[in-house]
Parts: structure tokens; sequence; C-alpha cells
């Protein structure tokens, strides 16, 4: 192996073994379509909402999509806890069921209206794509 070769094999041993090291994973949610298949009003709101922040929406089902994770919505309250309701979202894996990102806001925090709520969920899914995942 001449010197060249041996030069450009450690430079590339430095370079993986660099890439193992840094602030973390990138966010699960990186590379996933969303699918949305409902169609009430916060539904709506935030497949928009998601759309102009850079998500790719999906509206239908689809086979050989890439990956691809389906929207679960609902409200959530504590019988014996906080008197506060939450809308909850979960993004699940279409393949393997596996939740790759939850996030949830306090109705009482949006105000009135789908528009708000499904805009504080959007901006709550955005802030997950860009943080990475603590390893």
């Amino acid at each position: 192996m001449n010197r060249a070769s041996l030069l450009g094999a450690t430079i590339a041993a430095f370079a993986v073994a660099g890439c193992g090291h840094g602030a973390g994973e990138p966010s699960p949610l990186r590379g996933y379509r969303i699918l949305i298949t409902t169609h009430d009003s916060v539904s709506e709101y935030l497949a928009r909402a998601l759309a102009t922040r850079g998500f790719t929406v999906r509206r239908q089902v689809r086979g050989g999509a890439p990956p691809t994770a389906a929207l679960v919505l609902f409200t959530f309250r504590e019988l014996n806890g906080s008197p506060e309701t939450r809308l909850e979202a979960r993004l699940a894996d279409t393949r393997t069921g596996n939740v790759v990102a939850a996030v949830s806001v306090a109705l009482d925090s949006t105000g009135q209206g789908a528009a708000r709520r499904a805009e504080a969920l959007a901006d709550s899914l955005a802030a997950r794509l860009r943080v990475p995942v603590p390893r």
C-alpha cells in the first residue's frame, strides 16, 4: 500500500468513527411521509399546517411508498388528576406499528377553533423534526 492510499484509508477511518459522535441521532421523523386519512376539521387543518412546514402529507394509503407514519388523534383527560383536557397526536410507522413521534397540547392553551389546535400540533411536530434524539 502506498502513502496516498494509506493516508486516504486513515482519513476515511476517522470520518466513519466521527459519525457516531455528536449531538445525537437525527429525528425519527426525518424521511417519513405523514398519512392523515381522517377528514374532521382538525385533521384537515393539520394536513395543511404540516405541509407548509415541509412535511410530505398523504391522504390515502398507498402500497410500496417510502416510510410512512399514520396520524392518530385523540383527546385525553385524567379522571382523578388535573381537569385539563389535552389533544394528543401519535405518529405510528405503518409497517411496524411503532410510535415514531408523540405530541400533546393543552386545549386551554390553544384557544378556540380547529385551526389553532392544528397549528399547535404542527408546531410541536416540526420542533420534533429539528431536535436530534438524545442517545
